[in-house]
């Protein structure tokens, strides 16, 4: 995180990065989406953006971009393609929401790094 400095908007910046495990249900095959969430810490529009608020819409927004995904998938699209529409969608929901916000593949040294369905000493 990087901590808010000035008046100037949008300011500070909390980011996570992403590894979630995708499965298509017909053929079994896996493979790991891998992303990162960055979001200010305040904006112009909304002012600061607490914590528990930037989880729960990221989380919920997130939800969203994979059921559209999801939903229009046909069978035997592989799943990266699947990884690069949920990006792209998660991140059209996101500012939507939040200004400044940002959904990008993991870059930020040091950041946290949240697995979802994926074995710990995953390095795919």
């Amino acid at each position: 995180m990087v901590e808010a400095d000035s008046r100037a908007l949008p300011d500070g910046w909390r980011a996570v990065c992403i590894n979630a495990r995708v499965t298509e249900g017909d053929s079994g095959a896996t493979d790991v989406c891998k992303f990162e969430v960055g979001l200010p810490l305040r904006n112009g529009q909304q002012g600061d953006i607490p914590l528990m608020e930037a989880r729960w819409l990221s989380a919920e927004l997130a939800n969203q971009a994979a059921q559209w995904v999801l939903a229009a998938a046909r069978p035997g699209e592989m799943i990266a393609v699947h990884c690069i529409q949920f990006r792209r969608r998660y991140e059209r929901l996101l500012k939507d929401e939040i200004a400044g916000a940002r959904v990008s593949e993991c870059r930020t040294p040091g950041i946290e790094t949240v697995r979802f369905d994926t074995p710990m000493d995953s390095r795919r």
